[in-house]
């Protein structure tokens, strides 16, 4: 199926990847200082550490570490992966940090969590670690009350991953994705997928959704937005997927893995998810059908190009740790150019310094990357509040609900809005 492109941003993506073919919340903790802890100060300190995170999919994390361990004998880095789940990472971080446990020297936080751990005054702030360069929205995400906790590590922008073997050119809006699901059913494969399973993705999925309809989850004010038109429509397209068969049955299970599997399987047309997984549907091997075969380009939206949610990681230093000194080499570590390209070229995630999206090597390297950048500057955040988890489990347990039973997207909406608003009200 052939289409005249819609903008010029997509037509540069297609034909650059057309000759080459781009997180959760449950548990509760109460607020204050670790127990059985008063915490250190930056600076003070210098010893072994760990680092925890959600599992490294690519296997590429260690040998960075390594570098760091080689050049700090005596204080080295030890890697702890995470479940993959974004929601069970953040049940085992709470768990540690709540009870001052110290497990956990430095942590890979999702940008949402910043703000609710450092008002529990979990997080050590990082006054000495120097972000220069870095996304001025990214430094804001790693920042709470005026003081950073946390510094950005890697970004992310959400891609519509679409198959260049079997269309010519990606669709912009939701009807033209639509109407290019008849390609699908014609070679016998899926359509379309998420991430719809009940978790912090669908969260992201669904505010997308609104998003790219010219709505918003909160307003100006900070109160929840939701009952609006723009909310309706764009509940209604992932509504109207399960109902009409555009998004397969199964993808009511999809978190980011299952998905991306799905598609490297060759089962899937279209996939919203995030840019590492390009690397890996691009890897020879028996994992992936599709090397060579697929494209990105950004996610639609009702009327044209969509709004991605702004996602990435950001690395904090706990409160409990004896090693803080230690602790904040490796955090600049972390966000030096090197580290950062490496990031990028070996594991597909988006760096957080900006110079790096101008770089003619990279450039020559990876035919996205100003796609990426203008994605991550119009990338639209989620509110950032202490409140987070519970704003978000609102939404993604009823939103799952409505997509499980098909629900009508205005009676929905109506009563997520209350719902929404009462949490905003308690938190104040």
């Amino acid at each position: 199926m052939k289409r005249t492109m819609h903008t010029a941003v997509v037509a540069a993506l297609a034909l650059a990847l057309g000759l080459t073919a781009g997180c959760g919340r449950d548990g509760d903790g109460s607020s204050g200082t670790p127990s059985g802890s008063e915490g250190s100060a930056l600076g003070e300190g210098r010893g072994p550490i760990t680092y925890a995170q959600g599992k490294d999919t690519t296997g590429k994390l260690q040998a960075i570490f390594d570098e760091f361990n080689a050049t700090h004998p005596g204080e080295e880095v030890t890697f702890v992966e995470l479940p993959e789940a974004a929601d069970d990472q953040r049940t085992a971080l709470v768990q540690d940090f709540q009870a001052g446990a110290g497990s956990y020297d430095v942590a890979g936080l999702d940008v949402v969590w910043t703000a609710e751990f450092a008002a529990r005054d979990w997080l050590l702030p990082l006054e000495d670690v120097d972000t220069t360069g870095v996304f001025d929205s990214m430094v804001a995400s790693g920042t709470y009350d005026g003081t950073l906790y946390a510094a950005p590590y890697k970004s992310n922008g959400a891609f519509l991953f679409y198959r260049t073997d079997l269309i010519d050119t990606p669709p912009t809006t939701w009807d033209e994705l639509i109407e290019d699901c008849q390609v699908a059913e014609d070679n016998g494969i899926d359509c379309y997928a998420g991430q719809f399973a009940q978790y912090e993705g669908l969260t992201v999925n669904f505010s997308e959704e609104v998003n790219s309809a010219g709505g918003s989850i909160v307003d100006a004010q900070g109160n929840a937005s939701v009952d609006t038109a723009e909310a309706e429509e764009g509940l209604a397209f992932l509504i109207n997927g399960f109902k009409d068969g555009y998004i397969p049955e199964e993808a009511i299970t999809y978190q980011e893995e299952e998905s991306r599997r799905a598609f490297q399987s060759g089962s899937l047309l279209f996939l919203r998810n995030w840019p590492y997984v390009y690397n890996l549907a691009n890897e020879e091997g028996e994992d992936s059908q599709i090397q060579g075969k697929f494209g990105v380009a950004p996610i639609p939206g009702k009327d044209g190009v969509g709004s991605c949610t702004l996602g990435g990681y950001n690395i904090a230093i706990s409160k409990a740790t004896k090693n803080a000194a230690t602790a904040q080499e490796f955090v600049q570590y972390m966000l030096s150019e090197d580290v950062q390209r490496r990031i990028f070229t070996e594991m597909g995630e988006p760096p957080v310094l900006e110079a790096l999206y101008d770089d003619a090597a990279l450039q020559a390297d990876v035919p996205y990357l100003g796609v990426l950048k203008d994605a991550l500057t119009t990338a639209v955040a989620r509110p950032q509040a202490a409140s987070y988890s519970e704003f978000s489990n609102v939404i993604s347990t009823q939103i799952y609900q409505a997509l499980q039973d098909r629900a009508d997207p205005a009676a929905t909406l109506q009563a997520l809005q209350a719902d929404l608003q009462k949490v905003i009200d308690e938190a104040k």
